[in-house]
């Protein structure tokens, strides 16, 4: 992925990723930090839950695999913390529910 260098109002140069959907959204991420909140909070919480209503449960490995990242996440947001450690422990842990899942989904 080509990174694209932009100078602010405060002469910093920052990167941007080169897709014009992610840039719009996480370029100025301190301005919509509630939205995306918001909708990270939705995310992380119900794909967790719903990761391990549906086999979750039924192996502690899995378990320790979903709760630990939705927790670090779930943390991250309630301590008000930067937004780029809130956005990649979200991703995180979205990620490791969407393999769980799948991994429950096809191994039955």
């Amino acid at each position: 992925m080509k990174l694209i260098k932009q100078k602010n109002m405060s002469n910093e140069q920052t990167d941007l990723t080169g897709i014009k959907i992610i840039d719009k959204i996480f370029y100025d991420h301190d301005m919509n930090r509630y939205g995306i909140i918001s909708m990270l909070l939705l995310v992380v919480g119900c794909l967790g839950g719903i990761a391990v209503g549906l086999g979750g449960i039924n192996s502690v490995i899995q378990l320790i695999f979903l709760v630990v990242p939705t927790m670090a996440a779930l943390s991250m947001i309630l301590a008000v913390a930067p937004m780029k450690y809130i956005v990649y422990t979200s991703l995180i842990a979205v990620c490791i529910d969407i393999v769980i899942l799948l991994i429950n989904a096809f191994m039955r």
